[in-house]
């Protein structure tokens, strides 16, 4: 399914914006987010299905084995039954899953739920194969190690490592107190089974060891989470002003583009430059000339909009374009409209560049100051392509500079 069906099926956008990931039309960076939840959610199909092959394999192998070593006859039919039916269940489920993965990726709790799909089947898998006796609650590690690469929160990880332990103790009890009758496999002694000395440091041992494999996923999840970020923050971030790069901007531009002529919204662009930054260079050198870009860039911070949810992301995007001259993006904000005290996505872009100059107009960097020329366009007003709203934010740039700087300009038509 394409993202433009899913963009025009009613009934699944109504569901998306009552339990999905985002409530409205999706900003830039939560599809960012959500592409890249799409390819933990693909990996993880994946690896079920390698799981899968792999229990298959082991399950031909040990039956192979027990028929020729004439110890078939311990098993009983309802066993097999039951283990097939099992793991057909779990083939069903990971092909609706590896089918609709961009679907279901755009709901909040989905991942949360096929992991404990898989513990409800594993569980099924450790009764039938012998309870107390099974050697299968291993698989509830590699459960434990898949929701810490595909939760985002620690605590999630904690959760399903806890579900785990919890779900398994609960089994064991109800096979030691024949709540669910235990059932005999070849080869070990069913007393076992009902030795509660036997089952209790069982149950402390898988406990510990899945809580502990938790806590060290988790652990290990959240460095490589911050090491990936940092990496990418190295590339789409310019070093000094910590505002994103030239490269970044562009390809925001891009995406905003897209994603505006698909859900028919307007966006503005900003066009800064710092006026006469050459000559506060040249009288106070290059250090109070970074100084000064760090100041404007601080400003930038204060005043743009950003989300605190999990993961947070800046939902305008100040960029420094090159040298002095800075942009920002202000997504689903038009031109007019809106005050200029607002905090919320119906501030109109006038009112912000205003703010900011006045802003920038009052930085003191130790008792000098500077001043800033801004050139406003928006889309679909003066531009479609990333090229013309450039273009149409830099002349009204140029004419704010020769207007006497210090001030804001509107695109012309």
């Amino acid at each position: 399914m394409t993202a433009e069906r899913i963009e025009g099926m009613e009934w699944f956008k109504s569901l998306i914006k009552r339990f999905g990931v985002y409530r409205g039309d999706p900003t830039t960076q939560e599809l960012e987010m959500l592409a890249e939840t799409q390819v933990r959610m693909q990996l993880v199909v994946k690896t079920r299905w390698m799981l899968l092959i792999l229990l298959t394999c082991y399950g031909m192998y040990a039956g192979g084995f027990m028929y020729f070593s004439g110890n078939v006859t311990d098993l009983q039919l309802s066993q097999i039954l039951v283990l097939g039916g099992a793991m057909a269940a779990v083939v069903a489920y990971n092909l609706f899953y590896h089918r609709y993965f961009r679907e279901l990726s755009h709901f909040v709790f989905i991942n949360h739920l096929q992991i404990l799909l898989d513990i409800l089947f594993v569980t099924i898998l450790i009764h039938y194969s012998g309870g107390a006796l099974s050697w299968f609650w291993t698989v509830y590690l590699i459960l434990t190690l898949e929701a810490s690469f595909l939760l985002e929160r620690r605590g999630d990880a904690w959760f399903i490592g806890a579900v785990g332990g919890l779900t398994y103790g609960a089994l064991l009890t109800a096979e030691f107190y024949s709540v669910i009758p235990p059932l005999r496999m070849p080869l070990i002694d069913p007393a076992l089974q009902h030795n509660f000395v036997y089952v209790m440091l069982l149950w402390f041992w898988v406990s510990l060891m899945n809580g502990t494999v938790a806590i060290i996923s988790a652990y290990l999840m959240a460095i490589i989470r911050k090491r990936e970020n940092d990496l990418k923050l190295m590339v789409i971030k310019d070093q000094m002003t910590r505002l994103y790069n030239r490269a970044y901007f562009f390809k925001t531009l891009n995406s905003e583009i897209q994603r505006s002529l698909r859900y028919d919204h307007v966006f503005s662009v900003i066009l800064l430059d710092l006026d006469n930054f050459k000559k506060f260079n040249d009288t106070y050198g290059h250090l109070e000339g970074d100084r000064l870009l760090k100041g404007v860039a601080q400003v930038f911070r204060d005043n743009i909009r950003r989300s605190e949810t999990e993961p947070p992301y800046d939902v305008d995007v100040p960029c420094r374009y090159g040298g002095e001259e800075f942009a920002i993006i202000l997504p689903e904000t038009p031109l007019q409209g809106g005050t200029e005290g607002e905090r919320s996505s119906s501030i109109n872009a006038m009112a912000f560049a205003e703010r900011i100059r006045r802003d920038v107009e009052r930085l003191d960097i130790d008792g000098r100051t500077a001043t800033v020329s801004i050139g406003v366009a928006a889309f679909p007003q003066h531009g479609t392509t990333p090229d013309d709203l450039v273009k149409a934010a830099d002349d009204a740039l140029y004419r704010a500079k020769h207007g006497g700087k210090n001030r804001v300009e509107l695109a012309a038509e």
